[in-house]
């Protein structure tokens, strides 16, 4: 027979089961826990804010030119002659007319005499024949063959004149002289190098450009110049040639500037770092580089609204300067955008804007040139343009 079961062990077996199992049900459904909160929206990021305003935007240029005299010319004598004197030092600053060589001249000179007696003699003789004539003592052909006679003296002093000041060397115009290539007692002649003089008062700054900097080579355009000599000056001129035509070779078009210079301190063969403003745009909007985000439609920036939340904005972008993006299209002056942190906003979401930074209206000399020098006298510039897929065309 078998044997029979103990009710109490199976009642004891039953409640520890009943136990494990409420153990076991409890776990499983997080009892003793809180459950998580269902969610309640776009969560709130923390990100960088700027309100635009309008401000001044140039369109800069940079490129290399070379300065030269605004005249300059290698002195050399009209006639043969030996030297007799040096009127100038090296260096020096002459004015038009003065006398910087004589040659010896001492035959110039009396001939120069010899045909200012002969001029005498015929003047008196003529005015001795006009005299008769007056008095019917003197025909009309011999007062006529003394007026010849003393035409030709005339031009004999003349004549004489003109040797005599080929042996003076005269500074042509106002300017430095330069270095002295002969002494005195040098024989010289025509073909003979005696010194250099440039008129540095204001100077010629060459340069060119490509076609595509056109723009630029306008009579008349502005431009600010810095040498290496003086740093953190600037020097102010203004174009004033443009070749009509590009050089089939190189494609580039000569330009020719003036820069006055009354200090005397640029000096030609000098080469100026050329700023130039080829467009001014005074009530541009320009976001932060880092505010524009591209995808395959298009550029767009995360405007912030009313309500705190980011949208996103499509816009069109004109040119890049300095870190920053001309706004052609797409929002308004007063309007806040996301500055850094773009990549934690999406559609919707809330922002936490850390302290604001405004861009404020600026006046003309705010966007001062900054580009480096293009080298080899290439322009470079300073605002390029923004393309569709953020890079500068």
């Amino acid at each position: 027979m078998p044997r029979p079961v103990n009710s109490l062990r199976l009642h004891g077996f039953r409640a520890l089961a009943a136990t494990v199992l409420a153990a076991f049900l409890g776990a499983g459904c997080g009892q003793g826990e809180a459950a998580p909160a269902p969610s309640q929206g776009p969560r709130e990021v923390s990100v960088e804010v700027v309100t635009l305003a309008p401000e001044l935007l140039r369109d800069e240029v940079s490129f290399v030119g070379q300065l030269d005299a605004w005249s300059t010319v290698m002195l050399r004598a009209e006639a043969e002659g030996v030297i007799e004197d040096v009127g100038f030092e090296e260096g020096q600053v002459v004015e038009k007319g003065d006398i910087l060589f004589r040659l010896r001249n001492d035959e110039q000179r009396a001939r120069l005499r010899l045909a200012q007696a002969e001029l005498g003699k015929v003047s008196a003789e003529y005015d001795r024949t006009l005299r008769l004539k007056q008095h019917n003592a003197a025909s009309a052909a011999a007062l006529e063959r003394q007026d010849a006679e003393r035409q030709i003296a005339q031009a004999a002093v003349d004549l004489a004149q003109v040797h005599l000041q080929q042996t003076y060397v005269r500074a042509p115009f106002s300017g430095y002289t330069g270095q002295r290539l002969v002494w005195v007692g040098d024989r010289v002649d025509e073909k003979r190098d005696l010194v250099r003089l440039d008129d540095i008062e204001r100077v010629v700054l060459f340069f060119s450009l490509p076609e595509q900097a056109l723009p630029l080579a306008k009579p008349g355009v502005p431009l600010t110049i810095s040498v290496a000599p003086y740093p953190g000056e600037y020097f102010h001129g203004k174009v004033f040639f443009v070749s009509p035509y590009l050089e089939a070779t190189t494609r580039r078009l000569s330009v020719k500037a003036e820069i006055p210079n009354p200090d005397g301190k640029l000096r030609p063969g000098l080469f100026a770092q050329v700023e130039a403003v080829i467009d001014e745009r005074p009530d541009s909007l320009l976001v932060p580089e880092a505010s524009v985000v591209y995808d395959r439609v298009g550029a767009f920036v995360w405007r912030v609204g009313q309500d705190g939340t980011a949208n996103r904005a499509a816009v069109s972008l004109g040119l890049r300067v300095k870190g920053r993006v001309e706004v052609l299209e797409g929002l308004t002056s007063g309007d806040r955008v996301v500055a850094a942190g773009t990549n934690k906003v999406s559609e919707g979401s809330k922002i936490r804007a850390a302290p604001e930074r405004t861009a404020e209206r600026r006046g003309p000399g705010a966007d001062a040139l900054a580009a480096p020098v293009a080298p080899g006298g290439d322009v470079e510039h300073t605002a390029e343009r923004a393309g569709a897929d953020g890079s500068g065309t």
